[in-house]
């Protein structure tokens, strides 16, 4: 689902950014930042950082199943911390700014998004330049402008459903 999230929401970004900047081979994608053995893609990249547990909704709880009830476990709640970082190259440092500040006005006019039915939200996250130079030293890249924005709504639930003879996936147990 992560994949699918980032995708959809650099596919989006792709539209926005694309009519005000033209680039044949696109302008937004989802990539690796901080990657020196391959060349500047000269685009929008949008990467992973980091996932948090949402501090909500831990445990299990009780679901009707055939027969009586069963323990369900709740849904594992994520967030995600992603980057927005314009790489480009040196020379093309001013198109880096403005196809950064596009990002900004894309994400401040588009605060949710839906894939596959599920709503998402996303918001800029503040950082100090002492936690961008972690960030970036972590992934052993040279830095380019760039946000953090907070992606939140991520629900990872398998299914299983727990009784007292063990665990079975679905919505029902059989005993």
């Amino acid at each position: 689902m992560i994949r699918k999230i980032l995708t959809y929401y650099a596919e989006r970004l792709e539209e926005y950014l694309s009519r005000t900047h033209r680039q044949p081979e696109g302008i937004a994608t989802v990539g690796l930042i901080g990657t020196a053995s391959e060349e500047t893609p000269n685009k929008l990249v949008v990467s992973l950082v980091n996932l948090e547990k949402e501090a909500s909704g831990d445990g299990v709880y009780m679901q009707r199943a055939s027969g009586g009830y069963a323990g369900r476990l709740a849904p594992l709640m994520l967030n995600m911390h992603i980057m927005l970082a314009a790489v480009y190259e040196s020379k093309r440092y001013a198109e880096s700014l403005s196809v950064l500040s596009d990002t900004l006005e894309f994400i401040q006019s588009m605060p949710k998004f839906s894939v596959d039915g599920a709503v998402y939200t996303i918001e800029v996250v503040p950082m100090s330049t002492m936690d961008l130079h972690n960030i970036w030293t972590t992934m052993g890249g040279q830095y380019h402008p760039s946000v953090i924005c907070k992606v939140r709504g991520l629900t990872i639930d398998s299914g299983t459903v727990i009784s007292g003879t063990g665990a079975a996936t679905g919505n029902e147990v059989r005993m």
